[in-house]
């Protein structure tokens, strides 16, 4: 019986992947909790604390595929540990009692932490190839469109003429810079603990900081530079990457969405035949799967907020505040990797209609140009006088209906000084686009030369 978005039969694509499903299976996961007891136990035979027998033997039978579920949710239910009735499950296997020598000296939430790093790590591979795809849709937009006018926005109304290259070179830079993100933070994140109870290393009578080293160069960890069952920064802060990654593409899905209003139909993403907008209004080809990046965005940023709490813990151990994670982090890593596969589908497929952009660049007629005039007027004039002009002018296309370029030769200041085919010049959207294509070419080039210094390359 499945009872979770992610987990339904028919719903379950639409909040995740198949991908990240199986990461975070709970085979998976007790999977990558048995590797680390693999690692320790093949550490400690290699410096002599346990039999080489044994450690075969536990590397022989910690494989899920050997496991009975039931079983062990049952002792689960008896003995109220995580990790225990695995580890007994395990031992249970083992032929010649060689069982008797997992999890020698680690504490259970070395184990889990140092599995959940494993498993962020196997994230991380997917999170950078599939924003990596993303960076190359937002590349190819910008550069396709450095001249595509369109108008832009501040505060919901018209302001000045943009081109959508300019609006793509802004997503790709910001997704860029998360990308770097992800690479600075590498070294902090991916890092494992086995420091025993109360992370003193006690427990492993004088090896334990050689044993961890061992074994997490076994497990292709970095070592930690102090205990961290209560430091939860590194969960946190690559949570919070997640969360900011995610919060840019709802934003990039916002801003397709409200660009595809009927009013606007700017952009549109791809609609397949078949597809169904309303079950009541056949004719509706409604955005879903831009809703859908603003809306799972949200959910990733909450889960961020609960991640941080587990930031505030409790003397050398706080299950309150360490547990909420086995729940919120795994959840993060879904969502935005669900996140991530439909945003690389709509922006390698996005439809941009550059005619209606044109149109609706035009259509105050050229009053969105005010600026334009403005500043060649305050070079004869001076800035301030010009504004005020121009100010009282444009009131009148919203007052009395006249046409800006009507209002402006109706005012002798302006007919004075610009002849008619001047106006019309300065009235010309698609001329006034500033420095379009450097900006472009700037953001491009700048995203070429990271993507090649990139440590995953």
């Amino acid at each position: 019986m499945n009872s979770h978005m992610i987990d339904y039969i028919i719903f379950q694509d639409s909040w995740s992947t198949e991908t990240m499903r199986r990461i975070w299976s709970e085979e998976q996961m007790l999977q990558r909790w048995l590797n680390v007891e693999v690692a320790l136990a093949e550490t400690q035979a290699e410096l002599g604390v346990i039999p080489a027998a044994a450690a075969q033997e536990i590397k022989a039978k910690a494989k899920t595929e050997y496991l009975d579920f039931k079983a062990i949710k049952k002792e689960y239910a008896r003995t109220g540990h995580s990790l225990v009735p695995t580890l007994r499950a395990v031992q249970a296997i083992c032929d010649n009692n060689l069982g008797e020598y997992i999890h020698l000296g680690a504490t259970t939430q070395d184990i889990t932490d140092t599995g959940m790093v494993l498993g962020l790590k196997e994230t991380h591979a997917v999170i950078v190839k599939d924003l990596e795809a993303i960076e190359a849709a937002l590349l190819k937009l910008a550069e396709e469109h450095k001249n595509t006018p369109m108008a832009g926005r501040t505060h919901g109304q018209q302001a000045l003429p943009v081109t959508f290259g300019i609006k793509a070179a802004v997503w790709l830079r910001e997704v860029s810079r998360h990308l770097e993100r992800l690479a600075q933070c590498q070294q902090r994140v991916f890092v494992g603990n086995l420091a025993g109870g109360v992370g003193s290393y006690a427990s492993f009578n004088g090896l334990g900081l050689e044993t961890e080293k061992r074994v997490m160069e076994r497990l292709g960890l970095g070592v930690s530079d102090a205990p961290w069952h209560v430091a939860r920064d590194r969960f946190a802060e690559y949570c919070n990457i997640l969360a900011m990654i995610a919060t840019t593409i709802g934003k990039i899905g916002n801003e397709i969405y409200v660009l595809q209003k009927t009013e606007f139909r700017e952009v549109q993403e791809p609609f397949q035949p078949g597809q169904v907008g309303s079950s009541t209004m056949p004719h509706k080809r409604n955005p879903e799967i831009a809703e859908a990046l603003n809306g799972l965005s949200k959910i990733v940023r909450h889960l961020a907020g609960l991640v941080m709490e587990a930031m505030f813990a409790e003397h050398e151990r706080d299950g309150a505040a360490w547990k909420p994670e086995w729940v919120a982090v795994p959840e993060i890593c879904i969502y935005t990797g669900a996140i991530l596969d439909k945003a690389k589908y709509v922006l390698e497929n996005l439809v941009v209609n550059k005619e209606q952009m044109l149109k609706n660049l035009n259509m105050l007629g050229g009053l969105i140009l005010s600026e334009n005039i403005m500043i060649s007027l305050g070079k004869k004039l001076g800035k301030q006088s010009a504004h005020e002009i121009v100010y009282n002018i444009a009131g009148r296309f919203y007052d009395e209906g006249l046409t800006f370029k009507e209002a402006l030769l109706q005012n002798k200041l302006v007919s004075d000084n610009f002849s008619e085919e001047e106006i019309d010049k300065m009235l010309d959207g698609s001329a006034y686009i500033g420095e379009s294509e450097a900006i472009v070419a700037k953001a491009v080039a700048l995203t070429k030369e990271e993507y090649n210094r990139r440590p995953w390359r």
